[in-house]
């Protein structure tokens, strides 16, 4: 198979996900509240780019069950990609209050996604979080997905929309996502507030 160029892949994802007013932007941001699955809309979005035959990049979380009553923290990223799992929260011990990103295992998912970069038509990425906004984590790949004109989805949480719109700029769009009764993906733009 030919490899598509960044027009094509644009085009390709475009029709197949972004919502009709969205076309050509290469950034999309999923945004999405607190305690919202955004999990289930990236795997519904991957299942569909493989079946509509677009090889994927990047990282969805993997649901993990807990190891024991109480601990919510066991955060596991599989790479599209490869299908290998890092496990990226910090072990703290079943009494442990809240959740500490292991920034190891955030470097390793890192690497893997940017060794497979080059081969992808469409890159997913699970979230912009603290670590991205401030200034590290995940931007490497969406500067080299850029660079690559590859077109980037990612989940971006309310509460760091605003770190978003600062990194992002003009190169992205926002939506708003949900899966319908029937399971498919519906998007709807979000309405940019900008100050």
């Amino acid at each position: 198979m030919k490899p598509m160029n960044a027009m094509e892949k644009i085009d390709q994802v475009s029709t197949t996900f972004y919502p009709p007013d969205a076309f050509g932007y290469p950034l999309t941001a999923l945004i999405y509240d607190e305690g919202f699955d955004i999990g289930a809309i990236f795997q519904a979005i991957a299942t569909r780019a493989t079946k509509a035959g677009l090889r994927l990049g990047g990282v969805i979380e993997k649901p993990v069950a807990p190891a024991a009553p109480g601990r919510r923290c066991d955060m596991v990223l599989q790479d599209l990609a490869s299908g290998q799992t890092v496990k990226i929260s910090e072990e703290r011990g079943a009494l442990a209050r809240g959740c500490r990103l292991d920034l190891d295992g955030l470097a390793r998912t890192s690497a893997l996604v940017l060794s497979s970069l080059p081969h992808c038509d469409l890159v997913l990425l699970n979230k912009f979080g603290k670590t991205e906004s401030e200034g590290g984590g995940f931007r490497c790949i969406i500067s080299d997905a850029l660079a690559l004109e590859t077109p980037v989805i990612i989940g971006v949480p309310r509460r760091n929309l605003e770190a978003w719109r600062t990194f992002a700029g003009d190169f992205g769009v926002e939506a708003i996502s949900r899966l319908d009764d029937k399971g498919e993906i519906v998007f709807q733009r979000h309405e940019t507030r900008r100050g």
